[in-house]
Formats: C-alpha cells, sequence, structure tokens
C-alpha cells in the first residue's frame, strides 16, 4: 500500500512511497488530461502541477527548438508533455517539452500512442526545474535512452549529452544543434521573459540567419 509524504515547503508536489505501477496508472487516469504532472520512479511516485513561470520558460526553450528545427531545414515531431513510461524499467515520466528529429521524426509521424518498447526516444527533452523536485528525472531519461536534455535549474541553462555510463554531461553546445550555445540559449531565454513574444521570436530568428545558418553555397559557374 502507498503511503503519502509531502514533499515539503521547497518541492512542487505531494510525493507516494510504497506505490505500485498500478498505483501509478491509476494516477495517470485520475489525473487524465488535466495540467498535473506524475513521476514514477521504481517505487516512488510524485505528483505535482507546474507553475506558471516553469510552463513559460519550458514553452520559450520550445520554441528556440521548433525555430532551429524550420530554419535549418531539420525534420522535426514535436511531442509536447506526452508521457514516457516503461513497465520493464519500472519508470516513468512527463518531459516539459520533447523533440524527435530527423530520421526519428519520420517514425513518429502519424503516430496517436506513445510506446518507448518499440518507438525511439526523443532526440531532446527539456526538463525546467524551477523548485526542487522530491524525485530526480535525469536518470529516468538516461534509462529510457534520451541523447540530450535541456534542464533548466532554477537560473541555470545546461545542455546535457548522455554518456555511455548513462550518465549526462554538461557541453557548452548543443548535441543536435552544434552551432548553438548555452550561453545564447540562456541569453535568449532571459530575454523572452522580458520581451513581447513575437518580437522576441523575430530576434531569435534574426540570430539563427546570421551566425547559425551557414551561407549559400555559390552556384555553378557563378549563376545568379
Amino acid at each position: 500500500m502507498a503511503t503519502i509524504a509531502h514533499s515539503g515547503p521547497s518541492a512542487p508536489g505531494v510525493v507516494f512511497h510504497d506505490a505500485t505501477w498500478d498505483d501509478y496508472e491509476t494516477m495517470l487516469r485520475l489525473v487524465g488530461d488535466r495540467p498535473i504532472r506524475v513521476t514514477y520512479d521504481q517505487g516512488t511516485m510524485e505528483v505535482f502541477m507546474p507553475s506558471f513561470g516553469h510552463e513559460d520558460d519550458a514553452h520559450l526553450l520550445g520554441r528556440m527548438i521548433e525555430t532551429l528545427t524550420d530554419l535549418l531545414d531539420i525534420p522535426m515531431k514535436a511531442g509536447r508533455t506526452t508521457i514516457h513510461k516503461r513497465r520493464d524499467l519500472d519508470r516513468g515520466t512527463e518531459p516539459d517539452q520533447c523533440y524527435w528529429l530527423y530520421d526519428n521524426a519520420r517514425r513518429m509521424v502519424g503516430k496517436r500512442q506513445l510506446d518507448l518498447n518499440t518507438d525511439p526516444a526523443p532526440d531532446i527533452v527539456i526538463e525546467v526545474d524551477l523548485t526542487r523536485s522530491s524525485l530526480e528525472r535525469l536518470p529516468l531519461f538516461a534509462a529510457m535512452g534520451v541523447p540530450e536534455v535541456w534542464r533548466l535549474a532554477g537560473e541555470t541553462l545546461a545542455f546535457l549529452h548522455l554518456q555511455p555510463d548513462g550518465s549526462y554531461q554538461a557541453h557548452d553546445w548543443s548535441r543536435s544543434f552544434p552551432a548553438l550555445t548555452v550561453a545564447d540559449a540562456a541569453r535568449f531565454l532571459d530575454l523572452g521573459r522580458k520581451e513581447e513574444e513575437n518580437a522576441w521570436a523575430r530576434s531569435f530568428r534574426t540570430f539563427v540567419h546570421d551566425p547559425i545558418v551557414p551561407p549559400p553555397r555559390e552556384r555553378a559557374n557563378g549563376a545568379e
């Protein structure tokens, strides 16, 4: 039988100890489409409701990815906050945003249900942790094979790359977009919190066109 323990004033939700996989599935059904996140890790389950700031930061980071894939002509499939769960791992969670790229994006076209036993893990997950959670979600993403996590912890943004040993290591650039540095992404995230969103989006598009998008190759024979 699951036991309940409040996370405390510095954590965002309620934690259930000794929860079973069936408890987790039941909670998912009870939550339904409401904006409540459920994380389950081998017997421990946390239920919390994200704040407005949490959702806003995740949205801005997601718009950066969507702009990059659009301007760089990279196939992309957005998964939003799709539930990621694998019973064989006894783990389940919901990314703040997630994206499949290139061939994985093509494989996900037309999918109405996600089955991580057969479907690929997202190429990028966005994880916003403005308040301390009782459950560390990085090991869950690693176990599911997510190669890159953009994690905002408090005011610190990190681009985390999955390592062969199953850990994540911070890098100065994005694994999926090597020309994008974490410093530039953090700068635009900060701007996005202060500016009207469409004006901010235009600024980011201009930035991508300038230093990130390579200049077109000269046409053969000097043709215009």
